[in-house]
């Protein structure tokens, strides 16, 4: 594993450990990554899925944040916030994600 995969690897967990322990709805938070070559551009953004009980209704509406080297986030951030039902309907195919969101991998609670 290259050290540029590694790392985007490890802030990736990061956020998604913070997010859990921040966001008292986060049951799930799922990343998606592309093909390794776009992965690695310092453009392409950390993307993360997450389900909370507690948002509301909302489509696929992804927020995009730069990134916050002084927090240890060197690349940028996409997070689509979904309630669970949205999420279902994520899996069977009725709502989409946006191109490029492909490859889900779920990143578990650190203690559970």
């Amino acid at each position: 594993m290259s050290n540029e995969k590694q790392e985007k690897d490890e802030q990736a967990k990061k956020l998604a450990e913070k997010h859990y322990a921040i966001e008292e709805g986060v049951t799930d938070v799922i990343r998606f990554t592309q093909n390794a070559d776009v992965e690695l551009v310092e453009t392409e953004p950390i993307k993360l899925l997450e389900v909370n009980v507690y948002t509301v209704p909302s489509g696929i509406m992804p927020i995009q944040f730069a990134p916050i080297p002084a927090s240890g986030i060197t690349y940028p951030l996409s997070i689509i916030e979904v309630t669970p039902d949205e999420y279902e309907e994520i899996k069977t195919h009725k709502l989409k994600l946006p191109d490029g969101w492909s490859h889900p991998e779920p990143i578990p609670r650190a203690n559970g």
